[in-house]
Protein backbone atom coordinates (compact mmCIF):
# COMPACT_ATOMS: atom_id res chain seq x y z
CA UNK A 1 0.00 0.00 0.00
CA UNK A 2 1.65 3.34 -1.29
CA UNK A 3 -0.46 5.76 0.57
CA UNK A 4 1.12 8.80 2.39
CA UNK A 5 0.40 9.54 6.61
CA UNK A 6 -1.52 12.54 5.19
CA UNK A 7 -3.69 10.37 3.01
CA UNK A 8 -4.57 8.15 6.21
CA UNK A 9 -5.21 11.36 8.24
CA UNK A 10 -7.50 12.43 5.63
CA UNK A 11 -9.37 8.82 4.97
CA UNK A 12 -9.62 8.03 8.71
CA UNK A 13 -9.99 11.14 10.14
CA UNK A 14 -13.97 11.38 10.49
CA UNK A 15 -13.61 7.81 11.90
CA UNK A 16 -10.79 8.79 14.32
CA UNK A 17 -12.58 11.88 15.58
CA UNK A 18 -15.33 9.91 15.99
CA UNK A 19 -13.83 7.36 17.99
CA UNK A 20 -12.02 9.93 20.04
CA UNK A 21 -15.32 11.47 21.02
CA UNK A 22 -16.46 8.28 22.71
CA UNK A 23 -12.87 7.59 24.06
CA UNK A 24 -13.13 10.96 26.00
CA UNK A 25 -16.09 9.32 27.91
CA UNK A 26 -18.65 12.56 27.43
CA UNK A 27 -15.88 15.00 28.38
CA UNK A 28 -17.43 18.63 27.52
CA UNK A 29 -14.17 20.60 27.68
CA UNK A 30 -11.37 20.36 25.34
CA UNK A 31 -9.14 21.29 27.95
CA UNK A 32 -9.14 19.56 31.03
CA UNK A 33 -6.16 19.85 33.52
CA UNK A 34 -5.35 16.11 34.07
CA UNK A 35 -5.92 14.53 30.60
CA UNK A 36 -3.60 14.57 27.53
CA UNK A 37 -4.11 13.83 23.49
CA UNK A 38 -1.72 11.67 21.86
CA UNK A 39 -2.33 10.65 18.25
CA UNK A 40 -0.31 8.09 16.58
CA UNK A 41 0.47 6.97 13.35
CA UNK A 42 2.31 3.74 11.37
CA UNK A 43 2.67 3.66 8.17
CA UNK A 44 5.96 2.02 5.68
CA UNK A 45 8.74 1.86 9.04
CA UNK A 46 7.91 5.14 10.30
CA UNK A 47 5.83 5.99 13.80
CA UNK A 48 4.67 8.97 13.89
CA UNK A 49 3.32 10.56 17.52
CA UNK A 50 1.92 13.68 18.24
CA UNK A 51 0.98 14.76 21.84
CA UNK A 52 -0.57 17.68 23.31
CA UNK A 53 -1.44 18.67 27.05
CA UNK A 54 -2.50 21.36 29.12
CA UNK A 55 0.58 23.19 30.46
CA UNK A 56 -0.72 22.93 34.09
CA UNK A 57 -0.43 18.83 33.60
CA UNK A 58 3.03 19.28 33.05
CA UNK A 59 4.57 22.12 34.95
CA UNK A 60 1.97 22.79 37.56
CA UNK A 61 0.55 25.86 36.06
CA UNK A 62 -0.62 27.92 32.46
CA UNK A 63 0.71 31.40 32.22
CA UNK A 64 4.13 32.42 31.01
CA UNK A 65 6.43 31.19 33.32
CA UNK A 66 7.74 34.48 35.54
CA UNK A 67 9.71 33.19 38.32
CA UNK A 68 13.11 30.86 38.39
CA UNK A 69 11.23 28.32 39.78
CA UNK A 70 8.55 28.47 37.10
CA UNK A 71 11.25 29.01 34.18
CA UNK A 72 12.96 25.47 35.66
CA UNK A 73 9.92 23.62 35.75
CA UNK A 74 9.41 24.31 31.83
CA UNK A 75 13.46 24.28 31.23
CA UNK A 76 12.61 20.10 33.12
CA UNK A 77 9.63 19.73 31.21
CA UNK A 78 11.60 20.56 27.86
CA UNK A 79 14.58 18.38 28.85
CA UNK A 80 12.39 14.87 29.48
CA UNK A 81 9.88 16.01 26.43
CA UNK A 82 13.11 15.87 23.53
CA UNK A 83 13.74 12.22 25.06
CA UNK A 84 11.28 10.02 23.32
CA UNK A 85 13.05 6.46 24.28
CA UNK A 86 12.68 7.72 28.23
CA UNK A 87 8.68 8.07 27.22
CA UNK A 88 7.57 5.30 24.69
CA UNK A 89 8.58 1.63 24.46
CA UNK A 90 8.06 -0.83 22.32
CA UNK A 91 7.17 -4.15 22.10
CA UNK A 92 7.57 -6.68 18.97
CA UNK A 93 10.70 -4.88 17.16
CA UNK A 94 12.66 -1.92 17.91
CA UNK A 95 12.06 1.55 16.75
CA UNK A 96 14.55 4.32 17.41
CA UNK A 97 13.71 7.77 17.51
CA UNK A 98 14.59 10.12 14.46
CA UNK A 99 12.54 13.51 14.99
CA UNK A 100 11.69 14.86 18.31
CA UNK A 101 9.77 18.47 18.29
CA UNK A 102 8.48 20.08 21.84
CA UNK A 103 6.55 23.36 21.59
CA UNK A 104 6.59 25.01 24.91
CA UNK A 105 5.98 28.86 23.50
CA UNK A 106 2.49 29.17 25.32
CA UNK A 107 4.42 28.99 29.08
CA UNK A 108 7.83 30.69 27.63
CA UNK A 109 5.95 33.59 26.03
CA UNK A 110 8.99 34.07 22.99
CA UNK A 111 9.59 33.01 20.01
CA UNK A 112 12.32 30.66 20.92
CA UNK A 113 10.07 27.37 20.25
CA UNK A 114 7.76 28.24 18.07
CA UNK A 115 9.52 27.02 15.15
CA UNK A 116 9.82 23.89 16.63
CA UNK A 117 6.03 23.14 16.21
CA UNK A 118 5.48 24.19 12.75
CA UNK A 119 1.66 22.27 12.15
CA UNK A 120 -0.37 23.97 15.36
CA UNK A 121 -0.79 27.55 16.44
CA UNK A 122 -0.18 27.66 20.41
CA UNK A 123 -3.31 27.67 22.05
CA UNK A 124 -3.20 29.93 24.49
CA UNK A 125 -6.61 31.77 26.00
CA UNK A 126 -7.61 34.62 27.71
CA UNK A 127 -8.16 32.38 30.46
CA UNK A 128 -4.48 31.92 30.60
CA UNK A 129 -5.37 28.15 29.20
CA UNK A 130 -2.11 27.12 27.38
CA UNK A 131 -0.93 23.78 25.62
CA UNK A 132 2.42 22.12 25.27
CA UNK A 133 2.72 20.37 22.22
CA UNK A 134 5.46 17.29 21.30
CA UNK A 135 5.87 15.34 17.58
CA UNK A 136 8.21 12.47 17.72
CA UNK A 137 8.85 10.63 14.70
CA UNK A 138 10.31 6.59 14.98
CA UNK A 139 12.22 4.24 12.50
CA UNK A 140 10.68 0.64 12.95
CA UNK A 141 12.54 -1.53 10.73
CA UNK A 142 9.96 -3.81 11.31
CA UNK A 143 6.82 -2.51 11.64
CA UNK A 144 4.72 -5.49 10.99
CA UNK A 145 5.80 -7.00 14.17
CA UNK A 146 5.14 -4.32 15.96
CA UNK A 147 2.55 -5.45 18.80
CA UNK A 148 2.36 -2.29 21.05
CA UNK A 149 3.39 1.16 22.49
CA UNK A 150 4.03 1.66 26.00
CA UNK A 151 3.19 5.25 26.89
CA UNK A 152 5.41 6.48 29.74
CA UNK A 153 4.90 9.87 30.26
CA UNK A 154 2.90 9.18 33.37
CA UNK A 155 5.71 8.31 35.86
CA UNK A 156 7.65 11.99 34.68
CA UNK A 157 4.72 13.92 34.48
CA UNK A 158 2.08 12.90 37.71
CA UNK A 159 -0.16 15.96 36.52
CA UNK A 160 -1.58 13.50 33.61
CA UNK A 161 -4.50 11.52 34.67
CA UNK A 162 -5.54 10.09 31.34
CA UNK A 163 -4.09 10.32 27.87
CA UNK A 164 -7.21 9.55 24.78
CA UNK A 165 -5.35 8.02 22.07
CA UNK A 166 -6.14 7.41 18.70
CA UNK A 167 -3.92 5.71 16.45
CA UNK A 168 -3.98 4.58 12.89
CA UNK A 169 -2.22 2.35 10.91
CA UNK A 170 -1.89 0.95 7.27
CA UNK A 171 -4.65 -1.63 8.48
CA UNK A 172 -6.56 -0.90 11.25
CA UNK A 173 -7.61 2.18 13.48
CA UNK A 174 -8.61 2.72 17.08
CA UNK A 175 -8.92 4.86 20.21
CA UNK A 176 -8.21 4.33 23.92
CA UNK A 177 -8.21 6.09 26.98
CA UNK A 178 -4.54 5.73 29.13
CA UNK A 179 -4.09 5.70 32.60
CA UNK A 180 -0.73 4.77 34.80
CA UNK A 181 -2.25 1.38 35.58
CA UNK A 182 -3.16 0.68 31.85
CA UNK A 183 -0.33 2.65 28.96
CA UNK A 184 -0.30 0.83 26.32
CA UNK A 185 -1.35 1.41 22.49
CA UNK A 186 -2.39 -2.35 21.28
CA UNK A 187 -1.70 -2.05 17.96
CA UNK A 188 -3.54 -5.11 16.85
Amino acid sequence: MKSTLRYLFILFLPTLLMVSEVARSGAQEAHRHGQAKLMLALENGVLEIQFETPAANLVGFEHIAKSAEQREAVRQADIILKQPDRLFSFVGTDCQAKITRVDLSGILGNEQHRHDHHNHSTKHDEGGHSEIFARYQFNCPYAEKLDSVSVLLFKPFPGIEKIDTIWVSETRQGAVSLTSSSSAVSLR
